[in-house]
């Protein structure tokens, strides 16, 4: 099969195209805060365009028996699967590990 200069100009424009609708359609960050203490808390959130949220806060906790404090996290984010389902997942990570609890929207 012989392909013509032609065919594979127009098979590179529309790769450009598709490329341009893509770059279009790119997630755009909608919110954004963030904090961190000299006490080693902090607390962030953001939210995309696409509908992505996250939010987490984090502390040094004093824990039983131990010399040094442990970093409790806690937070949540949200997101879409490729077949439209919404979903939300609330966490605490601690000394006792990552605790998660997942809830359909």
């Amino acid at each position: 099969m012989l392909v013509s200069m032609k065919h594979v100009i127009a098979i590179f424009a529309a790769l450009a195209v598709l490329c341009l609708v893509q770059a279009q359609d790119e997630v755009q960050l909608v919110q954004f805060t963030n904090d961190n203490n000299v006490d080693g808390s902090y607390q962030f959130t953001y939210e995309q365009s696409d509908g992505q949220k996250r939010e987490e806060k984090g502390e040094l906790k004093p824990v039983e028996g131990a010399e040094e404090p442990a970093l409790s996290v806690s937070g949540s984010y949200e997101y879409t699967d490729p077949t439209g389902q919404r979903y939300r997942v609330d966490y605490v990570a601690d000394e006792r590990g990552y605790r998660p609890t997942v809830t359909k929207l």
